[in-house]
């Protein structure tokens, strides 16, 4: 398989007062292929979501990337450094190449504008040819994210939809605007259990159908278990372990993963409490993502 995405010793800073700074991404690697899902797994604050805006060019004005590369289309004459380039062809890529899918906060969308609208605009930005501008040449991609007659439902406002309907629409964005590199950002949180089961369904439907790479940031372990060929786990910015995902989860290396493993309930099984990640599982994750052997 084709690889898309290779990240090398990525880390991410953010200044602090004097010369201290926190190390928000800590020297890590990663990378997907075509027709792959990888997951990051970790809880909030782990660095993942660094990472993935880091790649996007979406960092907070006061981060900054202190090391590392981040190649699209590695080892190809085309590849490009994400983190070097230019402001103005990141943009150029977002609207291209490259889907960031963070949550559905309502201010992602324009409220006065209809989806079908947004969809033009997706269009026009994306620099494809005059023919993606005809609706029928959408119809096929509006299908494949599971929108029923979507005649009726692209002329409603963001607010007139249910929040699945929105991920469904913004799915479609991605893939009229050619993006075969999708970063997903705990894209699914919004949803309730149902409509989510239906999106992680649907994501590897396309990641299948389109041939694309998709990296999905995420705190739980069922949607990684669900949905990732490949998961990496994070802590404190470094990555602990990473892997085939049903070798990480069944048969984890390090005791952090083990611990995260051991945090969640099991249908049907009785425990008086739940485990817990403790300092000895700490100090494990903490000595990997720095590179300590034990």
């Amino acid at each position: 398989m084709r690889s898309l995405l290779s990240v090398h010793d990525l880390t991410v800073v953010y200044p602090r007062r004097g010369d201290e700074s926190l190390i928000a991404v800590r020297s890590a690697s990663f990378g997907v292929e075509e027709g792959e899902i990888l997951a990051l797994l970790g809880v909030a604050g782990s660095g993942k979501s660094t990472a993935l805006a880091a790649l996007a060019g979406l960092l907070p004005p006061r981060a900054r990337v202190l090391a590392g590369r981040g190649i699209l289309d590695p080892d190809t004459s085309t590849e490009i450094d994400l983190l070097a380039a230019r402001p103005s062809r990141r943009r150029r890529l977002r609207r291209s190449r490259l889907a960031m899918l963070p949550a559905d906060p309502g201010d992602q969308w324009n409220p006065g504008r209809t989806l079908r609208q947004h969809l033009r605009e997706t269009v026009r930005f994306s620099g494809r040819g005059r023919e993606w501008r005809r609706e029928e040449r959408w119809l096929q991609l509006l299908y494949d994210v599971g929108l029923i007659e979507p005649e009726q439902l692209l002329d409603r406002l963001p607010r007139q939809v249910s929040p699945l309907v929105r991920m469904r629409v913004r799915l479609a964005m991605a893939l009229l605007a050619g993006a075969d590199l999708w970063l997903l950002d705990d894209a699914t949180a919004a949803l309730d259990a149902t409509a989510e089961d239906q999106v992680l369904r649907l994501l590897r439907d396309l990641v299948e159908k389109h041939r694309l790479g998709l990296v999905f940031a995420t705190t739980r372990i069922p949607v990684v278990e669900r949905v990732a060929d490949r998961a990496a786990v994070f802590y404190e910015g470094g990555i602990v372990e990473h892997g085939r995902t049903a070798d990480l989860l069944r048969r984890p290396k390090s005791r952090y993963t083990r611990a995260l493993l051991d945090c969640l309930p099991h249908l049907g099984e009785r425990r008086h409490r739940l485990g817990e990640i403790d300092r000895v599982a700490e100090q494990d994750a903490i000595d990997a993502t720095r590179g300590i052997e034990g």
